[in-house]
Formats: structure tokens, sequence, C-alpha cells
């Protein structure tokens, strides 16, 4: 039977949490062994992505990236963060605003696979659609 990485992630998270640093080393270290002895090196990418999320979800912390024409002020960025936080529910929120002139303006916000664009871009071609029918 095939150990997926969302298996070995949660069994990661598992033996590790609430533990101390030491304790977490020596644990990573016979985790990666498990892993080789396995032929599932290959997986530790993925099985490192997975249990990020885990430990993110367990701990309400959320990542969102925000993508807006140009850098965006302090002021915006904790107003947007203020509204993550409130949305998902979270105790943390980690906002990365990503910078794409083509957008013209607004912003697009990301949350994991859920998007909300409100890009002056995205407008435009709303309106295009609406006016060609």
């Amino acid at each position: 039977m095939k150990i997926t990485a969302t298996q070995y992630a949660k069994s990661l998270y598992e033996v590790t949490r609430e533990k101390t640093q030491s304790e977490i080393d020596g644990f990573v270290a016979n985790f990666f062994k498990v892993l080789k002895k396995n032929n599932q090196l290959k997986l530790a990418g993925k099985i490192m992505e997975k249990f990020s999320a885990i430990h993110d979800a367990k701990n309400g912390i959320v990542e969102a990236t925000v993508t807006s024409a140009s850098k965006l002020d302090e002021k915006s960025l904790k107003e947007v963060e203020k509204f993550v936080a409130k949305k998902y529910e979270a105790k943390k929120v980690i906002l990365k605003n990503v910078v794409k002139k083509e957008i013209k303006g607004g912003i697009i916000l990301q949350v994991g696979d859920e998007m909300m664009d409100a890009s002056v871009i995205r407008k435009i071609s709303d309106l295009k659609a609406v006016l060609i029918r």
C-alpha cells in the first residue's frame, strides 16, 4: 500500500504537535529515514507543503495574496488583512502583496482556492461582455 503525501503530513503533524524543538528535530530526522527506506523522498516537498497547510488550519493561520497595480500602502494592507481575518475567522493572516500593472487598478484577493477579483481589467471585461449581448 502506497502512503500519500497527505497521510505522511498528517502523521508528521500528529507526532510533532506540542513537542519541544529537540523532540521535533528527532522526529523529523527519523521521518526522513522512513521516507528514504520507502523510496518516497521525492514526496518530501509535497509533504512539507501539506504539513504547512495542516499546521496553519489547526492554528487559525490564513495565507492570502493580494494583487494590485501598484504596491499597497500600509493602511490598505491592514484593511485587507482585517477583511480576511473576519471572513475566514483567522487568528493570524499572512498577507503577500503582488504587483501586476496589467490589472490597471483595484485588487485581486486569493485565499487558498478562492479568488475575489475586483480589478479594473475584470470590470472592463464584464462591461464589455454586457455590451456585446
